[in-house]
Order: C-alpha cells, then structure tokens, then sequence
C-alpha cells in the first residue's frame, strides 16, 4: 500500500492507539507525534509507521510479548500498549488502593467499542465505581449501554468460565472489538471459593479464556487477606506483570 493509502484521519489514528482525539492533538501540536497536514483545512493524517514508532517509545520498562503490527492484537492502557490475552495481577493494602488500581484500568476503556466487567463486592463496586464518576461523571450511560458490566464470582472456577464465555461472546455479538475484566479476587473467597480453587480458577482462565478473546484482565490480591505463599502463588501464575510497569500494579 503507498500514497494516501497508508495515511489515517485522526479518528482512525485514536481508534489505532486506542485513545482520544483530544490526546493525538495534544501530541502532535507538541511534536511528541509526527503528523501530515492536508487539504485547505490542514486536517492531520497519520502514517501507520509513525504511530507504532510512538507506541514503542512510550515509557515501559519491558515490551508487552511481541509488539503486533495488527492494531486488532493490543489495546492501550493508560499510554502503554498490551497485548490481547495479557493477565496482569496487582496487589494492594487498603480499600483506596483497590479503587486506585481498577480505576486505571478502566478509565479509558469506556467507549464505544469497549466491553469492561467488573466483578468485586457491592461494596468494592461501590468505591471503584465512585472514584471512576469523579473523574468522568456519571457511569450510567455506560451500564445502560452494556460497556460496563458489574458482577460477583460465581462459586466454583467451571460456573465461573461458563459465565465469562457467554458473556464475552455476547458482548463480542453486540460489537465489541475489545474486552477488559477486573476482578477483585477476594470477592472469589466471599463467594465460596477455597483458596485451592482460586489458583485453580486463577490458572485455568489463563488457559481456557484469556488467549481466546480481545481480552486484558487485572487481577486484584488484597494482601490483608492472602498470605505470603498465596500472594507469591498468585505472582507465578501472571507472569505478563513481570513485562509492565511496577507502579502500575502495586498500591
């Protein structure tokens, strides 16, 4: 492909990054982004090439697996891209931290051609779900429209992946071309799971569903609750954090 072929319009380019048009113009009116200017009204274009390039030179101490050229391979969180089928587990020590953690992940997600679940206690709901409203308003609109799903682990690990399936392919059906989940792994013991079955449910969703869809999970260990051989269990079975920034998984 050459010529104008390869340029994208800003609306293109923000759904490539998967990021708003507000921040691609911020970007390249400070130059961090090389753009084209066209046409009488001077609208920007962007080439493939330069996005990418400026996907790489965001500040990650690892890159996610292998960068993917196919933009439907990854998405971005919060500037960084990530790998579809990455699960990521973070830990925390308080109740702010929790909300702190989910917020991040979620904030830029919601939008049309978004799917994100949250599944925690009515409680932990509550938090991440009021820190997410101060910082975007109300988060109404988006329940409504399926973008954001708010649910409780089921008892047992099998029950648990049946759900996410039917879910992810129904938000898939209704256009959905990306997923994230965050799941607050304390609501698995609220719910009836022993720990057994969460490192059992923990390594199974790793097989049976995270490489099989548009998929980008976080993992929530409150480290009041699980005890050193738990949370270092938990460490070995999400190996991807090892490949993303530390401070994003810690609080």
């Amino acid at each position: 492909m050459s010529g104008s072929e390869d340029l994208l319009d800003i609306k293109q380019a923000a759904s490539f990054l998967g990021v708003s048009e507000t921040s691609l113009r911020r970007w390249t009116n400070s130059g961090q982004l090389a753009c084209l200017r066209v046409g009488g009204k001077r609208e920007r274009r962007f080439r493939r090439a330069d996005l990418l390039a400026f996907m790489e030179a965001q500040p990650v101490t690892d890159p996610p697996r292998s960068q993917p050229s196919d933009p439907r391979q990854h998405t971005v969180i919060a500037g960084i891209p990530v790998t579809f089928g990455t699960h990521l587990c973070a830990l925390y020590g308080n109740d702010a931290g929790r909300a702190k953690l989910a917020v991040a992940f979620l904030f830029d997600a919601l939008r049309p051609g978004n799917a994100c679940f949250l599944a925690a206690s009515a409680e932990a709901s509550g938090q991440i779900l009021g820190q997410l409203e101060r910082g975007r308003g109300s988060l109404q609109p988006e329940i409504d429209a399926g973008r954001l799903v708010l649910d409780k682990y089921c008892p047992t690990p099998q029950e648990q992946f049946d759900y996410w399936e039917a879910n992810f392919v129904s938000a898939m059906s209704a256009g959905a071309t990306s997923l994230r989940v965050v799941g607050d792994m304390t609501s698995c013991l609220d719910e009836g799971m022993t720990l057994d079955e969460v490192v059992e449910y923990e390594a199974g969703y790793d097989r049976i569903l995270a490489k099989r869809f548009p998929l980008v999970t976080l993992c929530l260990y409150d480290v009041r609750r699980f005890e050193s051989p738990e949370v270092i269990k938990a460490l070995q079975g999400h190996t991807d954090m090892f490949r993303y920034p530390a401070e994003r998984l810690l609080a």
